[in-house]
């Protein structure tokens, strides 16, 4: 058998976080297309993931801790989102690196409710004023 060492770069860890975070639809995360979205007004909304290495004396197994702020829609359970979050991140984590996940701590940085959800929940139509 052939020896030698593998690492895994904490971009890596952290794409497989945002791929995941892509798939809930409790998360809400946007990236403007363009080049003139900027000039626009369009900003994007996605995680904020950081990475720590932990120093893992158990056989030797590497271990992580991630920091995770995102935006969620509102209407979803903000408990029951966070927990989803950890599980599947540690799940999905320990499936492709084989690295064990120590901690997830997520910040709930914005609430996004859509203007369309705000219109249907109104039964008035909107009246304009003219003077």
């Amino acid at each position: 058998m052939v020896i030698g060492s593998t690492i895994i770069h904490e971009d890596v860890l952290r794409e497989i976080v945002r791929l995941l975070l892509e798939e809930m639809e409790e998360v809400y995360c946007f990236e403007p297309k363009g080049p003139l979205a900027p000039f626009r007004g369009d900003k994007s909304i996605k995680p904020s993931i950081v990475v720590r290495r932990l120093e893992n004396s158990e056989e030797g197994r590497e271990a992580v801790a991630f920091e995770i702020k995102v935006a969620i829609m509102y209407g979803a359970p903000i408990p029951q989102t966070v927990a989803k979050i950890r599980q599947e991140v540690a799940e999905r984590i320990e499936k492709y690196t084989g690295y064990e996940t120590d901690s997830v701590d997520v910040y709930i940085t914005r609430l996004i409710r859509f203007e369309k959800e705000r219109s249907e929940q109104t039964d008035e139509p909107e009246t304009q004023n003219n003077n």
